[in-house]
């Protein structure tokens, strides 16, 4: 399966300065117009939303273990460890670079925006209290996707972190997703709907792999 070489001979790079232009615009694209609550009217949203993403985008950074599948960049992943993901927000928005797409987003939208981050943080809490990775993001580029890339980012991570004996939490959307996350050993925990949108989310967590 020449295909399938080529795929997993180039995948899982960690993600280099030099990558994330790329990548940010890769997840704006991917990504796009998920944030239809905050920016209701159509034109707003499409100034701000990618102000949006890159302003999560350099607040994930700092904590995160990101990959690209290649130079390319045809996948993202971004993991973050739980002890991690919940030091210093605050100072990390101002020391990531984070606050500058905050101005540009306005005070309203981030009011609201906190308000969606907050409740997924509180389901994130109750659904995976212990020390866990949680993953971020995964996304690969349309033109790219059937390829094997998302499976190969997923199959390198899930297998170092096996080393460590942690379990894993995620969120995400779509049925075709749910399928893919199961056939790497997540199980749904629970779905809900953050108030206030429409989208229907779905926790998902897998247990560490026993070794042999």
């Amino acid at each position: 399966m020449p295909l399938a070489k080529r795929v997993f001979e180039t995948a899982m790079i960690k993600m280099e300065k030099r990558h994330r232009k790329q990548a940010l615009s890769l997840l704006t694209s991917v990504f796009k117009d998920e944030f239809t609550e905050v920016f209701p009217d159509p034109e707003e949203r499409r100034i701000k939303e990618p102000h949006a993403h890159e302003f999560f985008f350099k607040y994930s950074l700092p904590i995160s273990c990101s990959f690209v599948t290649s130079e390319n960049v045809e996948g993202v992943a971004m993991w973050m460890r739980s002890d991690e993901w919940k030091k210093r927000p605050l100072l990390r928005i101002i020391t990531s670079g984070a606050i500058w797409p905050a101005f540009k987003i306005g005070r309203k939208a981030l009011r609201k925006m906190q308000q969606f981050d907050e409740y997924m943080n509180k389901k994130h809490r109750e659904l995976a209290p212990g020390k866990h990775w949680y993953l971020g993001v995964l996304a690969v580029d349309p033109e790219h996707q059937g390829k094997g890339y998302g499976g190969e980012l997923l199959r390198e991570m899930l297998s170092r972190i096996d080393k460590e004996g942690l379990p894993c939490y995620l969120e995400t959307e779509g049925e075709k997703n749910v399928s893919m996350y199961k056939h790497f050993g997540f199980e749904v925990l629970e779905e809900f709907t953050i108030p206030g949108t429409k989208d229907l989310l779905v926790a998902m967590s897998r247990a560490p792999a026993q070794s042999h």
